[in-house]
């Protein structure tokens, strides 16, 4: 699971607290409002009635809760993360949810097909909706690892491990067991958009935690549930799914461009042909988990060291 690599590399660039507070500040916001509508007073004139002592450690408190709050949800991000994923979820529901993708995939797989023989099959221009359409399937198609054993209960899961796996299935390249390596050698604007796209998605599933958090007002008002749930689908539907699926295209990317960057580094002979890099790919994430004391393949020669004459 490539995201464990990547949650260092995001909390190098995730000093974006400014989101996070921003965040913590609209869910304690929230909170007051919530309290002042169930107390009929606001925490404000509470504060107003106490001794200029108590209000300063009222004050401090509140400052206390806000910060630790921010840190808490900050920690609490990958885990949620490897929860959306489908990892650590109770066999009976896992299964629930596997079979329903494994049902969306092959629907899209039959739809896919359907457009696939009108777009094959037109003796006369296609419509641009059906064109659309047949975009549209093929992408989301790829999203989902096609054997059923490999997939995951969630579209977060299948999203990150369909681009898990695909490096395997072209190159032979295991893209969890070669991505430490990989990541060495990949260019400074490489690793910088990966860490973005990383970064963005925690903050995405940090808003999450903190819609679906809402509910702890509910005491205090009724209201503070449906607005939790509603805002929590929301962000699941539209504020992290584009920044997984963003992250899932360039961790694949990182192989398609940057592979041979992998194979210079270990000295190892370049493929020749698509079939032998398959096979070199699996024989290279072998070298790289295990090591090798074959004679083959032969290393080839740093850059700049003269050839042996």
């Amino acid at each position: 699971m490539l995201n464990r690599f990547l949650d260092a590399v995001a909390d190098r660039l995730a000093k974006e607290w400014l989101v996070i507070g921003a965040q913590s500040l609209v869910f304690w916001a929230g909170g007051f409002a919530a309290l002042a509508w169930g107390t009929g007073r606001s925490p404000v004139d509470r504060l107003h009635a106490l001794a200029p002592g108590a209000q300063a450690l009222f004050a401090s408190a509140a400052l206390l809760a806000f910060v630790l709050s921010g840190a808490a949800v900050r920690r609490l991000t990958p885990v949620v993360l490897t929860f959306l994923e489908g990892y650590g979820w109770p066999g009976r529901l896992r299964r629930y949810g596997t079979a329903r993708q494994e049902a969306r995939r092959h629907r899209l797989r039959e739809r896919w097909e359907r457009l696939h023989a009108a777009l094959g099959g037109a003796a006369q221009p296609v419509a641009p909706d059906t064109y659309d359409a047949f975009v549209r399937t093929d992408a989301a198609l790829r999203r989902i690892p096609g054997a059923p054993e490999r997939q995951l209960p969630t579209w977060v899961g299948n999203t990150l491990r369909a681009a898990e796996l695909r490096p395997y299935q072209k190159y032979g390249l295991d893209a969890v067991k070669c991505w430490p390596h990989l990541w060495l050698v990949l260019p400074a604007e490489a690793r910088d958009q990966i860490a973005r796209a990383r970064a963005a998605l925690d903050s995405a599933v940090s808003a999450l935690i903190w819609s679906a958090g809402f509910v702890v007002w509910t005491p205090w008002a009724g209201w503070a549930a449906p607005v939790a749930a509603v805002a929590a689908t929301a962000v699941y539907h539209g504020a992290l799914r584009r920044p997984c699926a963003v992250l899932a295209d360039l961790l694949e990317a990182s192989y398609d461009l940057h592979r041979t960057a992998l194979y210079t580094a270990l000295r190892w002979p370049l493929p020749t042909d698509p079939a032998h890099e398959r096979e070199s790919g699996r024989l290279l994430t072998a070298y790289l988990w295990r090591g090798s004391d074959a004679p083959v393949p032969v290393f080839t020669s740093s850059p700049g060291t003269p050839e042996p004459h």
